[in-house]
C-alpha cells in the first residue's frame, strides 16, 4: 500500500522494492521445490541406521553400501559425503560399461563392488575378493542391499601370486581399509577391547599421552590365498581393480593368463613408493616382475591425480617410466594398453 503525500520518486522506489520482494519470494519457493525434487532422486545421499553399528548409505551415484559406524577410514567419506575417493569413483564410472566383467580385489565393505555391479548390469559380471572375514560379512550385506547378487561372485580369500598359501592377516577395526597380509610378523595382536574405548585407548598413546595414529589396535587371523588365474583362468576381464595394501604386485603377477587373454583389460591399482623403499628384496623383485609383465603386454602406467576439476573431470599423469613409478606418491594408478587390441 502506498502512503499519501509520498513523492513520485518515493512511490516508484517502493513499488520496485515490493517487486524485488516478490521475486525473492518466488526464488525461495523454487529453491524449496527443487530441493524436494532432488531429495527424491536416485542419487540423493542418505544414511539409515540398521542396528548393530551398521549404516545403510545411499551414495551420490545412486547405489547402496553397508558400512560400520565404528570405521573411520573408508566409511567416513561414504557416510558423510556419499562418495569415497571421488576421483577413483569417476575413473571406474568412465572405464566400465554395461555388460563388462569387473574384478574387485580388496573389496572391503563393497563400495566399488556395488558401483561396478550397478554399471555392468545383470548382463555383466562382478568378481569380488575380500580376505577379512569381519569385513566380508558386511560385504555380503552390501551385495544384498545393492540388489546385485545375480551378477556378483564373492570370495573370502586373499588374492596372491599362488593359490593355497597361508598368511597372517592383520587389521584394526577402526581402520579396516588398511588391513593387510602380514608378510613380516612385526605387529602384536590386541589382547583386549579391539574398539576405541576407555580401556583400549592407552594402547595407542605415547608416553606423554599423545595419540599415535600409526599405532593400531591390531587383530589377526590366518588368511588363505587364491591366484586370479586359478579362479578366472582365460578371462576375458574388462577392469581389474586392486586395493590390497602393497600386495598389488603379487595379485597382478598371479593373473598372467587372465591379462594375456583380456585384450580390453584396464587395471586400477594402489601404489606407494614407501612399500618399495621399505619392503624386502623379494618384494622389490615382485614389483619388477609386475612392471615387466605389464610392459611386455603393451601397458602404460599413469598416476590418477587425487582431485576433481571444477567440471568433475579427472586427470591422469603422463606415462611413467619405471624410475618414476617406483618413486611415486601414494595413490591409485591406471594401467591400459597403449593401443587397444
Amino acid at each position: 500500500m502506498l502512503i499519501k503525500g509520498m513523492s513520485n520518486i518515493a512511490r516508484i522506489a517502493l513499488r520496485g522494492w515490493d517487486a524485488i520482494n516478490k521475486i525473492d519470494l518466488s526464488v525461495r519457493q523454487i529453491d524449496r521445490k527443487l530441493n524436494e525434487i532432488c531429495s527424491t532422486l536416485p542419487n540423493g545421499h542418505s544414511v539409515s541406521y540398521l542396528g548393530r553399528d551398521l549404516c545403510l548409505v545411499r551414495t551420490r551415484w545412486g547405489g547402496y553400501v553397508v558400512v560400520p559406524s565404528y570405521n573411520v577410514d573408508v566409511a567416513v567419506g561414504i557416510i558423510r559425503d556419499g562418495v569415497h575417493e571421488p576421483w577413483t569413483t569417476r575413473l571406474v564410472q568412465e572405464t566400465l560399461k554395461l555388460g563388462d566383467t569387473y574384478v574387485n580385489v580388496g573389496s572391503n565393505f563393497g563400495y566399488y563392488t556395488s558401483l561396478g555391479g550397478l554399471i555392468v548390469g545383470n548382463k555383466g559380471k562382478v568378481l569380488s575378493f575380500e580376505a577379512n572375514p569381519a569385513v566380508f560379512a558386511i560385504l555380503l550385506k552390501t551385495i544384498m542391499y545393492a540388489g546385485i547378487p545375480d551378477r556378483t561372485t564373492v570370495f573370502n580369500r586373499a588374492v596372491f601370486r599362488e593359490t593355497g598359501e597361508h598368511f597372517n592377516f592383520t587389521f584394526d577395526y577402526q581402520f579396516a581399509g588398511g588391513g593387510h597380509l602380514e608378510l613380516n610378523a612385526i605387529e602384536q595382536p590386541c589382547m583386549g577391547d579391539p574398539f576405541w574405548s576407555k580401556d583400549s585407548v592407552p594402547s595407542i598413546l605415547g608416553h606423554n599421552g599423545q595419540w599415535l595414529p600409526g599405532k593400531g589396535i591390531m587383530n589377526k587371523f590366518e588368511a588363505k590365498t587364491l591366484a586370479l588365474d586359478d579362479v578366472i583362468g582365460e578371462g576375458p576381464v574388462d577392469l581389474l581393480h586392486c586395493d590390497v595394501e602393497a600386495a598389488e604386485p603379487y595379485v597382478i603377477t598371479g593373473a598372467k593368463t587372465m591379462i594375456r587373454n583380456s585384450p580390453r583389460l584396464k587395471i586400477i591399482f594402489e601404489w606407494s613408493s614407501y612399500s618399495f623403499d621399505h619392503g624386502t628384496d623379494e618384494y622389490r623383485e615382485a614389483v619388477n616382475d609386475m612392471w615387466t609383465l605389464l610392459v611386455s603386454e603393451g601397458f602404460s602406467i599413469r598416476r590418477l591425480m587425487p582431485f576433481l576439476h571444477a567440471d568433475g573431470a579427472i586427470e591422469l599423469s603422463e606415462r611413467l617410466t619405471y624410475a618414476e613409478f617406483i618413486a611415486g606418491e601414494h595413490g591409485d594408478y591406471f594401467a591400459e594398453r597403449s593401443l587397444q587390441q
